[in-house]
């Protein structure tokens, strides 16, 4: 069900995003914000890990959800730079520093790989220590939530705080 209300997210947010004209970038930013706030939640406990490692189509519905957030930051950032270059507006920069981090910290390349490895790890869990379910398996599963929650979190906070610049910035709508 939860696979099913992610994909129908994304497929909307994807319409929404092609009709630019009848959608403002700040509306669709809310949009994907949401939908990673959801999806961060699911994929950051051992649980959604395992759905993601061995569900395809939850896994690209998540790749595709990565490059869409990355496409409207990039496209925000040139809208940006723009009201930024007229009026050396505060916030405007603000914005323009938290999107370059999320950018060039936190890209998709980047996300894929950790993910990756996250998948690996959660591979050799299950191979190694699965069937017992034992102390060492919990221990293993505490491990890697501790990880996916720091990345992830890492990755939530700068989306939310982008989000949070633009409902700050006049004239994006």
């Amino acid at each position: 069900m939860k696979r099913t209300i992610l994909v129908a997210a994304i497929c909307a947010i994807s319409t929404a995003a092609f009709s630019q004209s009848s959608t403002s970038i700040v509306t669709t930013i809310d949009s994907l914000t949401q939908v990673w706030d959801k999806e961060a939640v699911v994929i950051e406990s051992y649980e959604g890990m395992r759905d993601y490692c061995t569900n395809r189509v939850h896994r690209q519905n998540t790749i595709d959800m990565i490059k869409l957030i990355h496409h409207y930051d990039s496209a925000l950032y040139k809208t940006v730079k723009s009201k930024y270059d007229i009026n050396q507006d505060a916030e405007a920069k603000a914005t323009l520093d938290d999107i370059k981090k999320l950018e060039t910290e936190y890209t998709t390349k980047e996300f894929l790989s950790f993910i990756h490895e996250e998948c690996a790890t959660f591979n050799m869990i299950e191979k190694n220590y699965g069937k017992s379910k034992g102390k060492t398996y919990e221990k293993e599963v505490k491990k890697m939530e501790k990880e996916l929650a720091q990345y992830v979190d890492q990755i939530t906070l700068q989306i939310d705080i982008i989000d949070e610049h633009i409902h700050h910035l006049e004239g994006l709508d």
